[in-house]
């Protein structure tokens, strides 16, 4: 491999991390099968990385930006506070189903940190993520679109969070498509209901 930076090097093991997760499973994500899958020596890893939780955590992560930006990116765009709501729900919801596989793995993560000794703390920094996340979208749309939420953003963001995560997951397992966007076209519709204009 040519030589490049440890941000690079950190940003590849990540995205083969993800690829070797999403073809066989978390646990089977050794840092050799990791450096194999980015063709790099297993020293790279150590360079990269101090621990296995720590690439976990760029996982996470890596796995959340590749929606979040697309949703803060669409909210950037032209339309009215509604329309950029439900676009930026639909750039989440287009991921999900472009790339299933992915956020398969973002739950399977879930549940390994949480029975393995000292990794519970993941688990739990995951959901702090999507929360983050969340807070961050509702803040952009209420700041870029003029308008102010009804409920504390805190409240909302856990809402939104667990309808969202709710849907992805019954997706997941149901794979009905038509159903889990009519559910968030609701759930959205409510969203809508609880902002006003800034006076």
């Amino acid at each position: 491999m040519a030589r490049v930076s440890a941000d690079v090097r950190r940003e590849l093991l990540v995205e083969a991390a993800i690829r070797v997760m999403v073809r066989d499973g978390v646990a089977a994500a050794t840092t050799r099968s990791i450096v194999a899958e980015a063709g790099m020596p297993l020293g790279a890893f150590h360079y990269c990385f101090r621990s296995k939780q720590e690439l976990l955590e760029n996982v996470i992560a890596t796995i959340t930006g590749h929606t979040l930006d697309r949703m803060l990116e669409v909210l950037k765009g032209a339309g009215g506070f509604e329309d950029k709501l439900r676009a930026g729900l639909d750039a989440y919801w287009q991921h999900v189903l472009s790339h299933p596989d992915e956020h398969r793995v973002t739950y399977e993560l879930t549940q390994y940190a949480l029975r393995r000794p000292g990794l519970a703390a993941l688990a739990k920094r995951q959901y702090e993520s999507y929360l983050e996340a969340n807070t961050r979208v509702l803040e952009a749309l209420a700041e870029g679109c003029g308008v102010t939420w009804t409920v504390p953003v805190p409240v909302l963001a856990r809402y939104t969070a667990s309808v969202v995560d709710g849907l992805t997951l019954l997706y997941l397992n149901e794979g009905d498509d038509r159903a889990a966007g009519a559910a968030l076209d609701l759930a959205a519709s409510h969203v809508v209901g609880l902002a006003r204009p800034v006076p």
